[in-house]
């Protein structure tokens, strides 16, 4: 036990723990977590917000944003944690692209402190993280959207199932996209290759970054066309509402 305090404190010293905005090093004796510093200044989502994706809203009488009151969706309902904007942004780059998995947890620890009890309000039978297609998971090694789902999942008792949701196209980048285009890109994306297992299930699907809500919205009617009852979902940022 000693040699492992001692390997531990070692590793600390050359890998120090860092804010995942910030990139600051956090101290030995804290716990990793975002810093103090950035905590305060991140553009968390709060009220006034849309009734349907939880994108900001600036008058309060207004129930929807600007593309849920143009737009059918399929979801019941959505939470976010932040704005997709400034350290916000950068962090979920380097979440995707440098392979920096643990941020992730970090990241789902915060939707557990904030959405808790929404989530159990929500009455959720499963969590389903939003799938990649093979080529690209091959590419990255990982899918960032598991990885949030399954912290989600331990904190909260609740399954995770990240096998019977497949991306069946390998669609391309959405930030290229005009929203019609978005929205045709995920047309028939996915597929439910176990629908026993979300047969009358209220599910809460996982993602990292929600913007018009197309990759979601494709996810919930493949998974309502299949028999689950409800779709919910939680992404760590999202969009400016109008």
């Amino acid at each position: 036990m000693l040699f492992r305090e001692i390997g531990k404190g070692l590793l600390d010293i050359v890998y120090p723990k860092r804010c995942p905005m910030c990139l600051e090093v956090i101290p030995i004796h804290e716990e990793e977590a975002i810093c103090s510093a950035c905590v305060d200044g991140l553009p968390y989502i709060s009220e006034p917000r849309c009734e349907k994706c939880s994108k900001p809203v600036f008058d309060q009488d207004v129930a929807l944003c600007f593309d849920c009151s143009k737009s059918e969706h399929y979801y019941r309902k959505g939470w976010a944690l932040w704005l997709y904007e400034g350290k916000v942004r950068q962090a979920l780059y380097r979440l995707k692209n440098n392979n920096n998995k643990n941020n992730g947890r970090i990241f789902a620890k915060e939707v557990v402190t904030l959405y808790y009890r929404d989530i159990i309000h929500a009455s959720i039978d499963m969590i389903i993280p939003v799938p990649l297609h093979p080529k690209k998971y091959k590419k990255r090694g990982y899918n960032q959207a598991k990885i949030i789902a399954d912290a989600v999942s331990e904190a909260m008792d609740i399954p995770c199932e990240d096998g019977c949701l497949i991306r069946t196209m390998n669609t391309q980048p959405q930030k290229h996209l005009s929203d019609l285009g978005r929205i045709e890109n995920m047309q028939k994306a996915f597929q439910v290759i176990e629908p026993a297992c979300i047969d009358n299930k209220r599910i809460l699907l996982c993602d990292d970054i929600y913007t018009t809500g197309s990759t979601i919205n494709g996810c919930a009617k493949a998974l309502l066309r299949h028999g689950a009852s409800e779709v919910y979902f939680i992404t760590l940022a999202i969009g400016k509402g109008f």
